[in-house]
């Protein structure tokens, strides 16, 4: 039915493994420093940021355009 789908599992999951993998590192460097609410916005934002990386890759926002001769 559908001839391209808007993102591919596996990016979506090795994107959201990553953000998973990046909390503790969060929770243990920014949230003493700087307080728990610049930490939650910051996991907010890496959390928006490598799901907006997923979906343009995978639409292919990134791909080289060759000019046409």
């Amino acid at each position: 039915m559908f001839k391209r789908r808007l993102f591919n599992s596996e990016d979506l999951a090795f994107a959201l493994t990553l953000w998973l993998c990046t909390l503790p590192l969060i929770a243990l460097i920014l949230v003493p420093a700087f307080g728990l609410s610049l930490g939650g916005l910051t996991a907010v934002v890496l959390l928006a940021f490598s799901l907006g990386l997923c979906w343009a890759a995978s639409t292919g926002l990134f791909r080289s355009r060759l000019p046409r001769e």
